[in-house]
């Protein structure tokens, strides 16, 4: 939390740490006390046993009575968003947005699985469910950010790392569901809702939905963005921003890369978000290009300091 709030003071976020604890899998944090869901610590495995209807009925209840309150993400799953809860007041003053993620709709339903290993996006039913689930999940982690910060503005996002795949021959939904997925998630939270994907996709896929904000790899991927220029320009005209992931969350990039070539990657996509519109200004808000969870403990405190001193960088390079 330290080297979070150090790097990022004015939009922190809170740590993930899925190598803490089986707990923080990106399959798991997220959808406790959902029914169905079978969690084996011990094996490191999780799926929903569609053949379990115990609580589903008491489930419904408390989603269409509103009962926030009863999707609350515990401090095993989540010891790092209590830990920014904890934080928060003592910096509301220098706070522009307070930043919390979520396991995307699409990744869910693509990689967890029935208990005979077809991925539970196929099963609607359940899919429903799970999709329900996430949606409470999200207004509970809102409403207890606002608990401390009630005015400040929530930025949440949904990580969708399978979106990846989508468009393969592995994966039957047609871009219409995508897209109608990340709205039925985000629709009614009091927060400005954003995507992340670490890789190439469909980007109309979510430059066609309700999201406000896109975070995507720009390091490793810049132009793939920029090739639908028709939806692109569309989503800026409608407020939607891009949020770059201009440092690399590889090990090998890492070690290659200095402040003066992630100011040219930034300048890049600056350069391009003008050129879809002229109501597009610079990035807003520069990330890394994924999760640091694949890097040493040594390369990840890296990637955060050259992400602290890139927009005094760039201001020194104008």
């Amino acid at each position: 939390m330290d080297a979070v709030l150090a790097c990022c003071p004015e939009i922190p976020f809170w740590p993930q740490l899925p190598r803490r604890s089986f707990y923080e899998d990106m399959y798991v944090q997220y959808l406790e006390r959902t029914p169905a869901l079978v969690v084996d610590p011990a094996a490191a495995t999780v799926y929903v046993d569609t053949r379990k209807t115990e609580g589903i009925e008491r489930f419904y209840e408390d989603v269409y009575n509103d009962r926030v309150d009863a999707f609350d993400i515990s401090d095993r799953a989540a010891p790092g968003f209590y830990a920014l809860l904890e934080r928060l007041p003592a910096m509301a003053h220098g706070i522009r947005y307070v930043k919390g993620q979520l396991t995307g709709p699409f990744t869910l339903g693509i990689g967890l699985k029935d208990e005979n290993g077809k991925p539970i996006i196929y099963d609607s039913a359940y899919f429903d469910i799970v999709k329900k689930a996430l949606h409470m999940k999200a207004a509970w982690m809102v409403r207890a950010i606002r608990r401390v910060c009630p005015d400040k503005e929530v930025l949440l996002f949904f990580d969708e790392p399978a979106l990846v795949s989508f468009g393969s021959a592995f994966v039957s939904v047609s871009a219409a569901e995508v897209t109608s997925l990340f709205d039925e998630v985000r629709e009614g939270l009091d927060a400005r809702v954003g995507v992340h994907c670490c890789g190439n996709t469909d980007w109309p896929v979510l430059l066609r939905s309700g999201v406000d904000v896109i975070n995507y790899d720009a390091f490793n991927f810049m132009e793939t963005l920029f090739y639908f220029r028709q939806e692109l320009d569309a989503f800026l005209a409608r407020g939607g921003s891009i949020a770059p992931g201009i440092v690399p969350s590889s090990g090998e990039a890492l070690r290659d890369v200095d402040l003066a070539g992630l100011v040219r990657v930034w300048r890049l996509c600056e350069d391009h978000l003008r050129e879809a519109g002229s109501d597009a200004e610079q990035p807003v808000i520069a990330t890394t290009a994924c999760g640091l969870g694949s890097l040493s403990e040594t390369e990840a405190y890296r990637a955060l300091e050259l992400l602290k001193r890139l927009p005094e960088a760039v201001t020194a390079a104008t």
